[in-house]
């Protein structure tokens, strides 16, 4: 149809625009500052060498203004050089202006006894397209397990929203509805379509290979950092823990997923915590005998030592046992970056909950446990946590 051609040449459009504005959004984050900061350390060095006032002045001016070819540096697109000239995002825009002009001239076209809405063609593709390009510039591979940073992800999205926020001064659509039916269906396990999403992507990450990594002693966590550290040499894990386990990460994936994101993560916790504590009551079975041997002989010595011998499987319990703790730690962190968000979205409906959570703990530990605060129980497993266990000691 004419006019969902037209609606989706405007969408290609958009598309190639939020790329580019990405590329250079990207270009702003301070990992790319250390080369522009070594060139012009560098650089002063050998100006100090030089005795002019002329080298001194040069040096100091690079130190200020960067270093390295001024072309290449963040912003140099926005100087023309002619008026004549049209680069390539002029030519963009004014090819977005005259289609949107165009779904715009008509608010409906009648044929026959059929109405068509120009502008929700529009609509209908910008959210789609908006929702595939969430996933796809979160760079997940299943396969190497490789993703994007939070706040980089973050940081792009917020670049994608910008363009498609001027999508309004040229035609009448609510964008806004674009970005709340997008962006609340990434914070579930799968989209409208079925397809992942961003939560369920970082969910499957963080469970099947941080943690994995983290099991494997390859990482450890430390509270004095509030992240998780990397403790072999560089190269020998495919990334670095601490760039996506600090506070500033969680906090940054909290902002993409929201509550119902990190319910989403925290559900996935639970259920690995529970089939730990699952295993964990196999072994147990397994030395009931010894165990009960264990319990009675307690003051004596001898009988410990040798029924200390027949119990099996140990180390099997101390890894699981560690497992878990390794899991809880990650939720409390997870926990503390989403209601660190809370308070400073939304802060006076978390103090109400959290007033109101004073005074019914066992009430409301759900809604407590999607707000970032720790349930009812002591190691803040949460309502969640305590009815997973629950499910396996009653199996």
């Amino acid at each position: 149809m004419f006019l969902d051609d037209m609606a989706k040449e405007a969408k290609n459009i958009l598309t190639t625009v939020c790329d580019e504005q990405c590329t250079m959004s990207d270009r702003l984050l301070p990992k790319h500052c250390a080369l522009l900061i070594a060139q012009a350390v560098n650089r002063k060095k050998k100006d100090k060498s030089t005795t002019n006032s002329k080298g001194k002045n040069a040096g100091t001016s690079m130190l200020l203004g960067g270093a390295g070819d001024d072309n290449d540096r963040p912003g140099s697109e926005s100087y023309r050089k002619t008026r004549e000239e049209l680069t390539t995002m002029d030519k963009l825009h004014m090819a977005l202006t005259e289609l949107c002009y165009a779904l715009n001239y008509c608010a409906t076209i009648n044929v026959w006894e059929y109405t068509f809405a120009p502008r929700e063609y529009l609509h209908q593709h910008l959210e789609t397209r908006f929702g595939r390009a969430l996933v796809g510039m979160a760079m997940f591979n299943a396969d190497t397990g490789d993703i994007a940073k939070p706040s980089e992800l973050l940081a792009s999205v917020r670049a994608y929203m910008s363009v498609l926020q001027t999508v309004e001064n040229y035609v009448h659509i609510d964008v806004t509805r674009v970005f709340n039916n997008a962006l609340l269906q990434q914070t579930q396990h799968a989209d409208s379509h079925g397809d992942k999403t961003i939560a369920s992507s970082y969910t499957q990450w963080y469970s099947e290979v941080l943690l994995r990594r983290v099991s494997a002693g390859n990482i450890c966590y430390s509270p004095n950092q509030r992240a998780f550290v990397s403790l072999t040499a560089d190269g020998a894990v495919p990334f670095n823990a601490e760039e996506f386990s600090d506070i500033g990460e969680l906090r940054a994936l909290a902002e993409l997923v929201g509550p119902y994101g990190m319910k989403l993560l925290n559900e996935t916790l639970t259920w690995h915590v529970a089939s730990q504590v699952q295993e964990l009551k196999k072994l147990v079975a397994a030395n009931r005998d010894v165990l009960l041997a264990l319990r009675t002989n307690f003051d004596k010595p001898d009988v410990m030592k040798t029924e200390f011998k027949k119990l099996q499987h140990v180390d099997n319990v101390l890894q699981r046992m560690t497992i878990v703790g390794v899991i809880l730690s990650f939720r409390q962190l997870a926990q503390s970056a989403l209601r660190d968000v809370l308070e400073d979205r939304v802060p006076f409906l978390l103090a109400s909950i959290q007033d109101y959570h004073q005074q019914h703990q066992l009430r409301i530990g759900g809604v407590i446990g999607n707000g970032g605060v720790n349930g009812v129980s002591g190691v803040g497993i949460g309502a969640s946590g305590i009815n997973g266990v629950s499910a396996t000691a009653d199996t």
